[in-house]
């Protein structure tokens, strides 16, 4: 069965640990001029160069972190007194400090051309042929997710095959179907538990309640906005936006109506049309915690954190009490790498409410991240004990046992994750990880062979089952599963070695 994914499914995301260890594959034995774009929260960027700095030994790294305005990149590497011997260079910040005339880097011809994309960008692909003769070291550039949309999936033509891109999902993305509040949220969450039938039928009589309604008239608004939340709850966000958009031709100053229409555009991932419309919707009720907190999110799912926290603070002036703006700064927090504060504020909100699924969550993420795995699992326990079928909660609890060193229970959560959702080719990858950790070879490779059915062109699940294989001297097979990999991601250096440790072990030099 070949995997899809889904707008809606969270595990549908780039599984943070294969994405690491594919940058480190790279990174361990680049010896030359590369550039790489990782889009990744500042807290995972930190835990990054602080992982490869341990995991490629090898290699000399080195941190630039840009917090003022340069002119031009080239010049201040010149002036960069501590990248002798370096071979991977991390940059943070390049998205907002570079200052440049683009006419001062190269001929005018070009800088024409590039003067409709993003100037760091612009700024970049013109030194790019100066960087490659005067530096031989593989620039790591750490974004977050509004620089990489910008950068990179905006601009495809101007990366070649020098260019590699890696993408790590932040813990707010991984949450993301909890993380918007609809107003009438019971009503919502009663819509999403029903099946698709029942919604269907639901659907007609409000349609049929609608058209019996005065074109103008208030009782046509709230059945309007009523029937978006149940299209919302079936995935139907522009139908619900569109519902909206009828709403607001009778009362383009409803604030109901611009709030609703946000969060169906904040669930379809138009974020920053979304901030226009929660905006609008407070210049009507400047008390609106709700369009308050959900703001804070919109503007966290575009990394604008600083932001996001003055409006999470602005809910809570107007609602002391809401926990989820509490467990939004939270979040927050945890992605900005201050685990303390995010922890803080997760207390909070569960101290108002205990059964806060996302709070308990959330604190667990902070906790993994200052290393303290024991009440990490412990916090996931306690979202689960509320919460009991959520295979995200198993998943994140499987590793943080891995990362513990607890490989029978990290196995046996992977087990529970995977009951819940047979389909998911990270778990099974990752659980053969960890068998093979036990010696459990056999076991192993019997995890990536489910992953392998499920999307065959994993080319790391073909290497970690190489990998096993290698584990139970069927080294003749691990090359075959090593080739496999390489056909799909020839660029994987750190399969190639092992492939070359394979036949040397069969007695070919």
């Amino acid at each position: 069965m070949q995997y899809t994914g889904n707008a809606w499914d969270k595990d549908a995301l780039k599984n943070p640990e294969t994405e690491y260890q594919n940058l480190l594959g790279l990174l361990k034995t680049k010896k030359d001029f590369g550039m790489m774009f990782v889009r990744c929260s500042p807290a995972e960027g930190e835990q990054i160069t602080r992982r490869t700095r341990a995991d490629a030994a090898s290699q000399k790294t080195h941190v630039i972190r840009l917090n003022r305005p340069i002119s031009s990149f080239y010049e201040m590497l010149l002036h960069e007194p501590d990248l002798d011997g370096v071979n991977v260079l991390f940059i943070t910040g390049i998205e907002e400090f570079l200052e440049s005339n683009l006419n001062d880097l190269a001929d005018s011809d070009l800088s024409e051309k590039l003067t409709h994309i993003p100037r760091p960008l612009a700024h970049l692909i013109l030194l790019k042929s100066k960087l490659k003769e005067s530096f031989p070291i593989c620039f790591v550039f750490l974004l977050p997710l509004f620089a990489l949309k910008f950068f990179i999936n905006s601009y495809p033509e101007f990366f070649d095959e020098s260019v590699e891109v890696f993408e790590f999902p932040t813990d707010m993305e991984l949450m993301r179907q909890e993380a918007f509040r609809w107003v009438s949220g019971d009503r919502y969450e009663a819509y999403a538990q029903i099946s698709e039938g029942e919604r269907d039928r639901k659907y007609e009589d409000l349609q049929k309640l609608i058209a019996a309604q005065p074109l103008i008239s208030e009782r046509r608004i709230e059945l309007l906005l009523e029937q978006g939340g149940l299209l919302v709850a079936g995935n139907r966000c522009q139908e619900a936006i569109a519902n909206c958009d009828l709403a607001l031709q009778i009362r383009p100053d409803n604030h109901l109506a611009l709030y609703n229409r946000a969060v169906a555009l904040d669930l379809s991932e138009h974020h920053e049309e979304a901030v226009q419309n929660y905006r609008q919707a407070i210049t009507f009720k400047e008390d609106f915690y709700a369009a308050w907190h959900n703001l804070g999110t919109s503007l966290s799912m575009l990394g604008r954190y600083e932001e996001a926290i003055d409006s999470y603070n602005l809910a809570l002036k107007h609602k002391p009490d809401y926990y989820y703006s509490y467990g939004g700064k939270g979040l927050v927090c945890g992605v900005l790498g201050k685990y303390e504060e995010a922890i803080d504020h997760c207390e909070k909100a569960l101290a108002i409410r205990p059964d806060y699924v996302q709070g308990w969550f959330s604190r667990a993420y902070a906790l993994e991240s200052l290393g303290n795995y024991g009440e990490a699992v412990a916090s996931y326990d306690r979202a689960l004990a509320y919460k009991p079928r959520d295979h995200q909660i198993w998943y994140s609890r499987a590793k943080a046992l891995e990362q513990w060193g607890n490989y029978t229970e990290s196995i046996a959560s992977y087990d529970k994750a995977l009951e819940l959702r047979p389909d998911d080719y990270y778990a099974w990858n990752n659980r053969g990880l960890v068998l093979s950790k036990l010696e459990l070879y056999e076991d192993a490779i019997a995890s990536h062979d489910r992953a392998l059915e499920i999307n065959p062109d994993d080319h790391f699940a073909w290497y970690s089952r190489g990998n096993a294989l290698s584990g139970l001297g069927m080294l003749e097979e691990a090359i075959t599963a090593y080739d496999r990999a390489i056909q799909i991601s020839p660029q994987e250096t750190q399969v190639w070695q092992n492939r070359k440790i394979a036949l040397r072990r069969l007695g070919f030099d």
